[in-house]
């Protein structure tokens, strides 16, 4: 791996205010050595940089217009749709029901221009292609992707700004324009990297329609899913880890227990279960799943009905509450929210839970950099976005995780008394984080690993000659890639 200190570069990384959120460390650890980081996002999208890059010098926004022209776009848009949507529909993605009818909803819009939506009552089409239909429609749709030149626009800002390297993320999203990105760049000679900004990127937000150069993973979850499920290059994923948990690891409580139970009116002799609150998407009726639980644990035989129960909702919630309800120890339920220091709220809530509780959210990894046991149940209707997405099963012990997984609220409520009783492999949980989270060493800070693998990219330009689909020749009934160099701008 290259140092951070070698020769000096240049990197252009499209990408939405959002998800650069998650790369901070990574931007700041380059431009800190001396590169130079050019953020570009689109107008629609367009927003100030984060403060700690904005106090770098060689950090700059460059805010653009998207499309040269929105038919191409909006055509551009039904031809991945369809193809995400069909790419729903194989065998890889049965349990993934949830992300099927959000691709359909994407589909819809853009085959109609926005003027219908997805009926709720579609049925879920059965999963019937066989691997001969799979190939087929596989190879079909990238075809036709590799035979249409990018977007003019995105050609001519890559070429104005010279960069040694492109970044892009999230890619995959299926609103996202940032497949031009990759495919400008292939046809300028620039290599190009794709970050995934989450843990669900690769299995639940869409597909890859034209391979990066470089696709930087979280771990061998993520590579797996990359190969099977995308069709990348093996020699093209690198497993780094999650860079932006590195500041979490960093905190520390900032409160003791007796302080934190007394703001939330807890007995201290008690312990704490944590409920981890999902986005809207994944469980609309959250308020409902919360009282259904709160009901069976308060009735629960046992130690656990008089544990302090601390409500953690998710940051996307605009105005969450506690259910009412007739249950006994009500004055020892309480609400976390504190959104301007989110991290170190929740490095708290979760540091003084006994156990943490969550239908299907990010919090429950950051639980296990705690080493705080998770514990979850199947909510059925009311949280169609739990069992119905790929990534929620990663977690679960039965498939190699650390979640413990009830089918019903019986048997959760009989596990989380164990649970609350300290009856919990600590040292499984610590294996379970290094391997998900910082595969490269529990230790080590992924900021700059990242960092270093985006110098050694921008380093293999020039090395090869661009190729795409309409720069082929047909020769003796197949097509045969003709190769075309572009000089360095």
């Amino acid at each position: 791996m290259l140092g951070l200190t070698s020769q000096r570069i240049r990197i252009l990384f499209f990408t939405w205010n959002w998800a650069l959120e998650r790369f901070v460390d990574v931007m700041t650890e380059l431009a800190d050595a001396g590169h130079e980081i050019l953020v570009a996002t689109p107008s629609t999208r367009a927003g100030k940089l984060p403060k700690p890059m904005r106090r770098s010098p060689r950090i700059r926004l460059v805010v653009y217009d998207e499309a040269a022209d929105p038919a191409f776009r909006q055509a551009m848009a039904l031809l991945r749709n369809t193809r995400t949507y069909a790419w729903y529909l194989l065998p890889e993605h049965r349990l993934a029901s949830f992300n099927r009818r959000e691709s359909l909803e994407y589909l819809v819009e853009s085959a109609t221009g926005g003027a219908r939506e997805a009926d709720p009552s579609w049925p879920d089409p059965p999963i019937s292609l066989g691997p001969d239909e799979q190939a087929a429609l596989s190879g079909s749709f990238a075809e036709l992707e590799r035979r249409i030149p990018p977007d003019a626009r995105i050609v001519e800002l890559i070429r104005a700004h010279r960069p040694d390297v492109v970044l892009v993320s999230p890619l995959v999203s299926q609103p996202s324009y940032q497949t031009e990105a990759v495919k400008a760049a292939r046809l300028l000679g620039v290599p190009s990297g794709f970050l995934p900004r989450s843990w669900d990127n690769l299995s639940n937000k869409g597909r890859v329609h034209v391979a990066p150069d470089r696709t930087f993973v979280w771990n061998e979850i993520q590579r797996r899913e990359a190969i099977e499920l995308h069709g990348l290059d093996p020699a093209s994923v690198v497993v780094t880890g999650a860079p932006h948990w590195d500041r979490f690891f960093d905190l520390r409580p900032a409160t003791g227990r007796d302080d934190f139970c007394r703001e939330h009116g807890f007995d201290p002799t008690r312990p704490i279960v944590l409920f981890l609150g999902s986005s809207a998407k994944i469980c609309a009726e959250e308020g409902l799943v919360l009282a259904h639980w709160i009901e069976a644990v308060r009735l629960a035989p046992g130690a656990l009905r008089d544990v302090n129960i601390l409500y953690r909702p998710h940051p996307d919630r605009p105005d969450p509450k506690i259910p009412s309800g007739p249950w006994p120890g009500r004055d020892r339920i309480s609400l976390s929210r504190n959104p301007q220091e989110a991290d170190q709220r929740l490095y708290d809530d979760l540091h003084h839970a006994a156990v943490a509780v969550g239908l299907n959210t990010t919090a429950q990894i950051e639980a296990s950099i705690l080493r705080t046991p998770v514990y979850t149940f199947s909510a059925g209707d009311l949280a169609p976005g739990q069992g119905g997405t790929l990534h929620f099963y990663y977690l679960l012990k039965d498939h190699g995780g650390v979640v413990t997984h009830a089918e019903s609220m019986e048997e959760h409520v009989r596990q989380l008394e164990l649970g609350v009783s300290g009856h919990d492999d600590s040292e499984a949980i610590r294996r379970f984080c290094e391997s998900f989270v910082r595969p490269r060493g529990l230790d080590r800070r992924v900021s700059p690993i990242v960092a270093g693998e985006v110098l050694d990219l921008a380093a293999t330009r020039g090395m090869r000659p661009v190729r795409f689909a309409w720069l082929r020749k047909r020769a003796n009934g197949r097509w045969r890639e003709r190769p075309v160099v572009h000089e360095a701008n």
